[in-house]
């Protein structure tokens, strides 16, 4: 691995990994009493003195290394936290949507009734106008 993209590569591998073993919860926790497997580097890759190594190039293979062990274990502690904050988000998306449709439904039914109020007395007078013979009430 060189670069950040084979990282994040790496990392959705292990968490689909993760997904699919099917641990969550308390039971993708490490505990104190386990023994965690952590990768080691065999005697020939090693180099000789200081000056043979290559910092980046350990950098980079330590933090791979550290990032499968943490990836492999955290996801769902990860989730956990992502699906509690996603709660709260939702929870008040809700609270706006349920205010938001309550004032337009509100405001549908005043404006629906004032409609049926002036149709209904557009029609009353109509008919007392007919009933009269066709002559408006203000003129007769």
């Amino acid at each position: 691995m060189n670069t950040d993209d084979d990282l994040e590569h790496l990392a959705g591998r292990l968490r689909t990994a993760a997904a699919a073993s099917g641990e969550t919860g308390d039971d993708a926790i490490p505990l104190l009493t386990e023994v965690v497997e952590v990768p080691r580097y065999d005697s020939s890759e090693l180099p000789r003195t200081l000056v043979e190594i290559d910092w980046a190039q350990l950098a980079m293979r330590v933090r791979g290394n550290v990032l499968e062990g943490l990836l492999g274990r955290s996801d769902a502690l990860l989730d956990e936290q992502l699906r509690t904050s996603l709660q709260v988000v939702i929870g008040r998306a809700t609270e706006s949507l349920a205010a938001d449709l309550g004032t337009t439904l509100e405001q549908l039914i005043r404006d629906l009734v004032a409609r049926a109020v002036t149709e209904e007395i557009t029609r009353v007078h109509d008919e007392m106008i007919r009933a009269r013979g066709g002559v408006a009430p203000d003129q007769g």
